[in-house]
C-alpha cells in the first residue's frame, strides 16, 4: 500500500519533474524556502461542486528546509525538501493541497500522500491569511497565471 502511495503521488507531481521553472517566492521566519514551478501553474478542470463559476488553477509548490546547523539536537527532521501540488481558488485566496512528497537529503521518499477525495467542496479550501508565507505563494501563483493568459 505504501508503494502505491508513492506511486500515486508521483504521479501527481510528474508536471514538476518534467517541467521544472523554479522561482523563490517567499521565505518563512523558520528559514525554510518557497518557490513555485512556473511551468506547472494551469487551469484545473476539477469542478467545486458549491462554486460552479469560480476557475481554480493547479501549481507545483517546493519547499526547501534549512540545513541543521546544531548537530546535537537529538531529533532531527530528515525532510530536506518537499514538493506540493495544490488547487487554488484565486478568488479568495484560498487552496486544496492534492499531493505531496517529501525528500531527504540524498533525494529519496520519505513521505508521500495523496488526495482520494473525488469531490470537493469549498470547505475544503484553506482559506490564506494576508501577510503570511501561504498568502504569498497564492498570490504569486494567480499572479503569473494571469499574466501567462493575457499572452
Amino acid at each position: 500500500m505504501k508503494r502505491l502511495s508513492i506511486l500515486l503521488a508521483g504521479s501527481a507531481l510528474a508536471i514538476s519533474a518534467q517541467a521544472v521553472n523554479w522561482v523563490e517566492v517567499s521565505e518563512s521566519s523558520s528559514g525554510s524556502i518557497f518557490s513555485i514551478d512556473l511551468d506547472s501553474i494551469e487551469s484545473s478542470d476539477i469542478s467545486i461542486i458549491d462554486e460552479k463559476d469560480v476557475e481554480n488553477i493547479t501549481v507545483s509548490i517546493l519547499r526547501t528546509y534549512p540545513k541543521d546547523k546544531d548537530d546535537s539536537k537529538e531529533e532531527k527532521s530528515n525532510i530536506d525538501h518537499s514538493e506540493q501540488q495544490l488547487l487554488i481558488s484565486c478568488k479568495d485566496a484560498s487552496y486544496y493541497r492534492r499531493a505531496f512528497v517529501n525528500y531527504d537529503a540524498e533525494g529519496k521518499v520519505t513521505k508521500s500522500w495523496q488526495s482520494e477525495k473525488p469531490i470537493l467542496t469549498t470547505k475544503d479550501f484553506k482559506v490564506t491569511t494576508p501577510k503570511t508565507v501561504g498568502r504569498t505563494v497564492i498570490e504569486q501563483s494567480c499572479k503569473d497565471y494571469e499574466q501567462d493568459e493575457e499572452q
